[in-house]
């Protein structure tokens, strides 16, 4: 006779299993209504009070700065102190100007900064030099000026051929790099518009220039050629180039194809075949910014 299956074993793992469900489907509601519930209330504090429930940013930072220094203000208010004030910032006049990101440009453009070339007398010497400041300051070779540095007087040659002549003062030199700094003693209606410094770091050989000088007196001659090589002389770092330089072209632009000053024509070598020696835009910036007093006296 056939025993009987029993039953029970089977009917406690579908209770047990009913069991876990209903467990873990009343745990997911909860969860469901409390995380509902303090979303909603999230949202309510932060349209009711916005300045507690955002996070910190910078601006935060700055303004919980004022709330300290109003603090500190009326700390020293109620001791009877003065309250703190930061000393203003002392505008300092800029001797040269940069460009934040020039653009290469043709030759015929390059060549239009040549009203901001001067041609430069000097007793009986005669030369060039270069404008880099709104406020009148330019820049040449010492010995374009050496004979009669302090009777000095710069020709500016306007788009339509108009020369205007200003005197100039002579704010320092340097005798072993061959530069010096002078400035417009009258600049009553001039429009200047100095050329920006570059970077000597930016040259190479290969790469194209345009010089502007006055050689033999010819006022804001204009030439062009290429880089031939960055020398090394005596701590100072000169530029060789192709474009030819004459007598009166000391002290003229040496411009990139982005109208930077890189250098100033300074001189040949009589002895060979188109050697020609700019000193740069580095030994022009250190002096004048080892030099802060000629600039801000």
């Amino acid at each position: 006779m056939a025993k009987k299956e029993d039953k029970k074993p089977q009917n406690k793992k579908i209770s047990k299993s009913l069991a876990i469900t209903m467990i873990a489907g009343i745990t997911f509601m909860l969860l469901f209504v409390y995380g509902t519930a303090g979303f909603l209330l999230f949202q309510y504090f932060r349209h009711e009070h916005p300045e507690t429930a955002s996070l910190p940013t910078e601006t935060g930072v700055e303004v919980e700065a004022e709330e300290r220094a109003a603090s500190a203000d009326e700390h020293h208010a109620e001791n009877g102190e003065e309250p703190v004030l930061e000393a203003p910032s002392i505008e300092r006049v800029s001797a040269y100007k940069t460009l934040d990101s020039p653009m290469e440009r043709s030759i015929e453009q390059v060549a239009a900064l040549k009203e901001s070339v001067v041609k430069i007398e000097a007793g009986e010497n005669q030369g060039s030099g270069v404008l880099i400041s709104s406020h009148g300051h330019i820049v040449t070779n010492f010995h374009v000026i050496e004979s009669s540095p302090y009777m000095a007087k710069a020709q500016f040659e306007s788009t339509g051929g108009l020369v205007v002549e200003r005197d100039l003062m002579l704010l320092g030199y340097d005798l072993q790099q061959d530069l010096a700094v002078l400035q417009l003693k009258n600049r009553d209606e001039m429009d200047l518009n100095p050329i920006p410094l570059g970077s000597v770091s930016s040259v190479s050989a290969g790469q194209k220039i345009v010089t502007i000088g006055s050689p033999r007196g010819l006022i804001n001659s204009v030439s062009d050629g290429i880089v031939s090589g960055i020398r090394e002389s005596e701590g100072q770092t000169l530029i060789q180039i192709t474009a030819p330089i004459s007598p009166g072209n000391s002290g003229g632009a040496l411009l990139n194809m982005k109208g930077e000053l890189v250098g100033l024509t300074t001189f040949k070598i009589d002895e060979s075949e188109n050697l020609n020696f700019a000193i740069s835009s580095s030994d022009i910036k250190r002096l004048i910014d080892n030099n802060p007093h000629w600039i801000n006296p």
